[in-house]
């Protein structure tokens, strides 16, 4: 990993829907991530389970954190942003750190068009390679 490696979080919504197909979704995107140059994609844990429960670190269902070189940060986004349109009723939330900054979009396909979309991905595609 490089010293200017980007830390992203990528979470996905999914309003209505069942964990199963949250997961479902989840792993679906991660395939199509790993495709690009990406220094690493993680499942993101919520640290152990309770007490009384079995002894293994929970999963949050729908949240990635992904590390890459700040080059790759507008394919990710280009990806993502084609993976919600196949996607219409998946909300998908986006948040973004790098170093001391960090910044947080969500994607409604309901509520926002793709030229909403891509104006929204240059700005924070700029904020990260700042």
């Amino acid at each position: 990993m490089s010293e200017n490696a980007a830390q992203l979080l990528v979470e996905v919504v999914l309003d209505g829907g069942d964990v199963n197909e949250l997961d479902a979704l989840t792993r679906q995107l991660r395939v199509e991530m790993e495709e690009l140059n990406i220094d690493s994609i993680e499942r993101v844990s919520a640290g152990p389970a309770p007490q009384g429960t079995k002894a293994v670190d929970m999963e949050l269902i729908g949240q990635m954190a992904v590390t890459l070189a700040p080059t790759i940060v507008p394919h990710l986004f280009g990806l993502l942003k084609s993976w919600v349109e196949r996607k219409p009723s998946t909300p998908v939330k986006i948040k973004v750190k790098v170093g001391r900054r960090t910044a947080q979009i969500e994607y409604d396909p309901t509520r926002t068009s793709a030229k909403d979309l891509e104006v929204i991905m240059k700005a924070l595609s700029k904020s990260v390679k700042k």
